[in-house]
């Protein structure tokens, strides 16, 4: 039967899912390391199919403010990726590169959100690489949007855009240790259903 919702997802589709993230994540923290010349080291990550709900209190609850960066997939695959920042990550990646912190989230310069938008951009970068390296699909991301907001509020746009194909989302929660300082960066990788019927026929899995 064909894939019509996450809830279609069986064990082997989720394993296929969850070694995306295992890729990207590793990826990531290549990337990252790269990118602010600082020993960056990733915990095995926790990736899970949970509802928006439960992902949304995963993240540490609705009313949480956080930076987040999503960007949409475009061409072979389709969807949106989302990572949040809390303000700790925030301040690590700043320090790196202005040598200051943030007071708040919600009153940084255009030059910090600039910064951090392009971190951003690299970690879903790593996502798309990884279902590139797995399938051969030619996927490419579209320019990242930047928002400080609540998480539910940030959390809403993927509900809203892809809620009709049921109420599940792919949770990757990261620990990255940056200099000896443990973080958190969480990831939502959201491909569209036909998107995920696309990956599993490219590694020949019946969907």
């Amino acid at each position: 039967m064909a894939l019509s919702k996450y809830e279609d997802l069986t064990d082997i589709h989720l394993d296929v899912l969850k070694e995306v993230g295992n890729i990207g994540s590793g990826n990531a923290a290549a990337a990252l390391s790269t990118l602010i010349n600082k020993n960056v080291q990733i915990q095995m990550p926790n990736i899970s199919i949970v509802p928006f709900q439960e992902a949304t209190n995963l993240s540490g609850g609705a009313e949480r403010v956080v930076a987040g960066v999503m960007s949409r997939m475009v061409g072979g695959i389709e969807g949106m990726i989302l990572i949040l920042m809390d303000k700790n990550f925030v301040n690590t990646i700043i320090k790196v590169f202005f040598n200051q912190e943030v007071h708040g989230l919600i009153d940084m310069d255009e030059t910090v959100v600039s910064a951090l938008s392009e971190v951003g951009n690299i970690i879903c970068g790593t996502y798309v690489s990884a279902i590139g390296q797995l399938t051969g699909i030619d996927v490419k991301l579209a320019s990242p949007c930047f928002h400080v907001d609540m998480a539910g509020a940030l959390m809403s746009v993927p509900v809203i855009e892809f809620g009709e194909v049921g109420d599940k989302i792919l949770y990757i929660d990261k620990n990255l240790i940056i200099d000896g300082q443990t973080m958190n960066a969480e990831v939502f990788l959201i491909p569209t259903i036909d998107s995920l019927g696309t990956i599993m026929t490219k590694l020949g899995i019946e969907v």
